[in-house]
Order: C-alpha cells, then sequence, then structure tokens
C-alpha cells in the first residue's frame, strides 16, 4: 500500500529504476503529479518489478501506487482481457476434500504445470493446489492489482480448511501475497506462512548427518515478489550456506537484482533479450558455474540464454535434494 504521508518527493524510486531513464527534476515532477492521480510517462514504461519499494528510501511502497494508477488507466492490459484471464482462474465446483495436517504445502498451479520440481521426499507431506488455491500473483503484472487482493481472503479460507499451523509456499508469490498482500488488504491470516527456503533449512537441520556439500559457486536469480517480503532473504543465504554453495557477488543481484523480464517481452517494452544476456553474463563473469532459481516464471525466462553460455540453471528446492544425495546437480 502506497504511504503517501512517508514519500518526500525525493525522486530516489525513478531516478535508479532500472527500466526508466529520468532526471531527478521529471521524477519528482512526476511523482507529485501521480500522487494528484495524473498518468505520467511511468505508467506506461513501468514494469511491475516491485524494486522502487526497496529502492525507496522512506518505505512509502511507490510501486504500489505505480500498479494502483496502472489499473485506473489501463496502461497495460484493457479491463475487458483482465475479466477473461481472471474468468479463466476462477474455480468453479465443489472444493471436495483437503487434506487435515498441522502442516501442508501449498503447491499453487505448479503441481500441475511442472510437478518434475516436487518430486522427492523433501515434498513428501500433505498439499493443495490448482485453481482454489491460486494466490493471482500474476494480476499486479497486469495492471490489476485490485483481482489479487479480490480474491485472496477465498484463498486464505480455503487454505484455512486445512486446519494447518503452518502453510509452506513452494510458490515465492504465494509467500509475498501471504505475508504482505493480505496485511494491506486487511485480510487475516490463521496460519503461519512458511517461505520454501525456511522449510528447507530446516528440513537439511533435521537431517544434517546426510548433508553433503554441493562445493558450487552460484548466482541467484531473485524473483520480482521477494522484494515484498525481503526479510526472507536470509532463510535464501542460510540454504545456500547448509547445502555449500557459495552466493557469488556480482552486479545483479539482491537489492539490485534484474527482473527475468518476462513482463516485459510480454508488452513488448524493449530488448528484453537483451537483458537477458546482461543478466546471465554477469553471472558468468562473476565465476558463478550455475544460475539457481526460485520464481518457476524466471526459470523459463532465462532457459534459452543461459543455455547459450553454458550456464545451468538450478532450482533452489534442487540444491537441498542433491545435498541430501536425491538427485545430482547438472553441472
Amino acid at each position: 500500500m502506497f504511504q503517501k504521508d512517508l514519500c518526500t518527493l525525493c525522486g530516489t524510486c525513478l531516478v535508479e529504476c532500472q527500466w526508466m531513464d529520468v532526471s531527478t527534476s521529471d521524477a519528482k515532477r512526476f511523482r507529485k503529479e501521480m500522487i494528484e492521480g495524473k498518468h505520467t510517462p511511468v505508467l506506461d514504461n513501468c514494469i511491475t518489478c516491485y524494486a522502487c519499494n526497496e529502492i525507496c528510501p522512506n518505505g512509502a511502497n511507490p510501486s504500489d501506487q505505480n500498479l494502483e494508477l496502472q489499473e485506473k488507466y489501463r496502461t497495460l492490459v484493457p479491463k475487458e482481457t483482465v475479466e477473461a484471464i481472471e474468468a479463466q482462474n476462477l474455480f468453479e465446483g465443489e472444493l471436495g476434500e483437503v487434506p487435515r495436517a498441522d502442516r501442508v504445502l501449498a503447491t499453487c498451479s505448479y503441481e500441475k504445470t511442472k510437478p518434475e520440481l516436487l518430486q522427492g521426499e523433501l515434498y513428501d507431506m500433505p498439499r493443495v493446489g490448482g485453481k482454489p488455491f491460486l494466490c493471482w500473483s500474476g494480476f499486479p503484472h497486469l495492471g490489476a492489482p485490485s483481482v489479487q487482493r479480490k480474491h485472496l481472503a477465498t484463498m486464505v479460507e480455503r487454505l484455512a480448511l486445512t486446519k494447518a499451523k503452518e502453510i509452506v509456499c513452494f510458490h515465492v508469490d504465494c509467500y509475498s501475497a501471504l505475508v504482505r498482500t493480505t496485511h494491506d488488504s486487511g485480510i487475516d491470516v490463521p496460519f503461519r506462512p512458511v517461505h520454501l527456503a525456511e522449510y528447507l533449512v530446516e528440513y537439511l537441520g533435521n537431517n544434517n548427518d546426510r548433508v553433503r556439500p554441493l562445493g558450487l559457486d552460484i548466482a541467484y536469480q531473485r524473483p520480482c515478489t521477494s522484494r515484498h517480503a525481503p526479510d526472507a532473504e536470509k532463510h535464501i543465504d542460510e540454504l545456500f550456506r547448509m547445502t555449500g554453495v557459495r552466493r557469488v557477488k556480482r552486479t545483479y543481484d539482491r537489492e539490485n537484482a534484474l527482473c527475468c523480464t518476462s513482463v516485459r517481452l510480454l508488452f513488448g517494452k524493449g530488448n528484453e533479450k537483451e537483458d537477458r544476456e546482461k543478466n546471465v553474463l554477469d553471472a558468468k563473469e562473476a565465476g558463478a558455474r550455475a544460475l539457481v532459481y526460485f520464481c518457476p516464471v524466471c526459470g523459463d525466462m532465462l532457459a534459452d540464454v543461459a543455455a547459450e553460455h553454458s550456464l545451468p540453471l538450478i532450482f533452489l528446492g534442487d540444491l537441498a535434494r542433491a545435498a541430501l544425495g536425491e538427485i545430482s546437480i547438472p553441472i
């Protein structure tokens, strides 16, 4: 949620944007006009990567204002198209029986779309997923954040039917939605959302005698929605430590991470292949022997360029599986 009272019109959020070239004077003017509810070039050029929420020195959440105005002026996707996509994702029919357990895994859509990522002992627990449990995270990227807010309460209610004390979020977007968007929307969450990396760290700790360090230098592709819950970055770093991989120091990491450019590709906003190339080469030049991704969309987006540069892609959870000896790392 944009915090108008915290915005000092310093313009930092736009001056430091990786996707727009905005002077300090224009940045201040654009943000002032946007606070007044006006359309500015920012709305046409923003690729919804959420970075400016972290960039803002005062925690005003300017990205949230960008999204609200992108929806008001429909700068990304027409209303009719948004409504059609929303209808396609709605769950119809009876929910059926849900598992009951103290801890449940929420797989969002990925049990069907990326089943290979959910194999092995790590994920051997009661789970829910599919349309009834979608977090609707794609809609802010369409410039329609209200659609996600509209459906989140129902998602939480369905997850609560499990009576779980903890919901392990396989997808980073689900975690961000449950810890941040629900809070901003005034939705009570009657269970503790657990970041996948936090769960993996716990699992490895409970099986420490089986862990074999991988001894690998990696680069990390940080997902956009991680910026909604930056405190979870400590779990990522601890997972890397426990699996024996070193996160190389590079230009495009942590607060300076580059979006995978999926939205840029979708809306034809510039040469996204050039940006992906820049991202992968940055990892290679920093000494990474593999690129670890969390969001499956990031993995899909970077796959072709990473292959061209012989940089293997590894899903975050597969680091834990490999350290336990369940699978081999493709190096």
